[in-house]
């Protein structure tokens, strides 16, 4: 291999390695993994991704840099592993930031994770772990991460309920509040009320769509039906149909062309309702009330977004009336400007964190 330009003459070049996997069809996940490798770029002369099975528009939706050695699929493993064993003194790791799977299954990459935490320790390196929330466990999957979180300088959890399945101690801002706040109109100058819910959930039932067509027509709001994640764009012409609205579907359109007409309708709205976290991050970050109004909300983006100090976004309408769903839905329009005060909060607590990183890497190779 050839040695990078910024390596000096005489000494091996550092090595930061990152995992950066996930699905090309989901914009929240592109997002907080292009905000994870935010935190990896520029501390080692030499970049390693490990990738998955992403195809090249994952490459480009995270702004990969040229230059960067990318490992893809499962029979790269033995090579990340091995590059990792044998990199020279005070490498550095950062895992993806998002949600972690430790349900049945999971036990034996954990093992590898933790076995990849040790030999970078051992080697006088840093692990980094990004903010991080803990979906469904088992007994040697979360006993497995909890070492390995333990073992790692900077371990970061985005809500309270993760970290003490850890036995972590930091809590911080989902990584996604990072992604730049947006310069949106005021409240006056929004015209929209966009709805994005998963399509592998019931559909709503007569009582929430007539509470949110009543609520669009009292306040003068467009309702637009949008698609954050290709799989859900069924469920979105549903919606369409059902209240009246538009949609804004994904379709053939490239992955970064769609993200930024998604950031664009979100700046032009008043309030969205999703039951997709991310979704309602990126909301937050134009300046639109995220709210959460679905049956049986799983309780996920309630703990993110208390997190930051936002509360009472969720709410669980199972067997509710249309008159209760439209006064929930009427009284979050009201929340903008303690919803802005909370997101750039939160946006500077990331940054900081980003920057502690960044100085425990440089002590360790001072």
């Amino acid at each position: 291999m050839r040695r990078p330009a910024t390596a000096p003459v005489g000494r091996r070049p550092t090595r930061t390695f990152v995992s950066l996997t996930g699905p090309a069809g989901n914009i929240g996940d592109a997002l907080i993994r292009r905000e994870t490798l935010r935190w990896a770029r520029g501390t080692s002369d030499e970049l390693i991704a490990y990738t998955g099975d992403a195809p090249d528009v994952w490459l480009r939706q995270l702004g990969v840099p040229t230059g960067t050695r990318v490992l893809r699929g499962k029979r790269s493993v033995t090579k990340w592993l091995w590059l990792i064993a044998s990199s020279p003194r005070r490498p550095v790791l950062v895992f993806e930031a998002g949600e972690v799977p430790l349900g049945p299954g999971n036990g034996l990459r954990e093992l590898v994770f933790l076995a990849e935490t040790i030999i970078v320790r051992l080697k006088g390196g840093v692990v980094v772990r990004p903010p991080r929330g803990i979906r469904g466990t088992s007994r040697p999957a979360l006993w497995l991460h909890a070492r390995a979180a333990r073992a790692s300088q900077i371990a970061l959890w985005r809500d309270a309920t993760s970290a003490g399945l850890a036995g972590g101690s930091r809590v911080a801002p989902d990584i996604g509040f990072a992604a730049g706040i947006r310069p949106a109109p005021a409240a006056g100058e929004r015209s929209d009320m966009l709805v994005s819910l998963r399509g592998n959930r019931p559909m709503p039932d007569g009582a929430w769509i007539d509470a949110v067509r009543s609520v669009a027509e009292q306040h003068g709001l467009r309702v637009r039906a949008i698609v954050q994640v290709r799989e859900d764009e069924d469920r979105a012409r549903e919606l369409a149909h059902a209240l009246g609205g538009e949609t804004e579907l994904w379709g053939d359109r490239d992955p970064l062309a769609h993200e930024a007409v998604l950031r664009d309708g979100y700046d032009s709205a008043r309030l969205v309702l999703s039951d997709r976290m991310h979704v309602l991050v990126l909301a937050a970050l134009s300046g639109a009330v995220p709210v959460e109004a679905v049956p049986n909300p799983t309780g996920k983006i309630a703990e993110a977004f208390h997190t930051i100090g936002y509360d009472d976004l969720s709410v669980d309408v199972t067997n509710a009336g249309s008159d209760t769903i439209a006064a929930f839905l009427s009284t979050q329009l009201s929340r903008i400007g303690e919803l802005a005060a909370r997101v750039s909060n939160a946006a500077d607590e990331l940054d900081d964190l980003e920057a502690v990183a960044r100085g425990t890497i440089e002590a360790a190779r001072a």
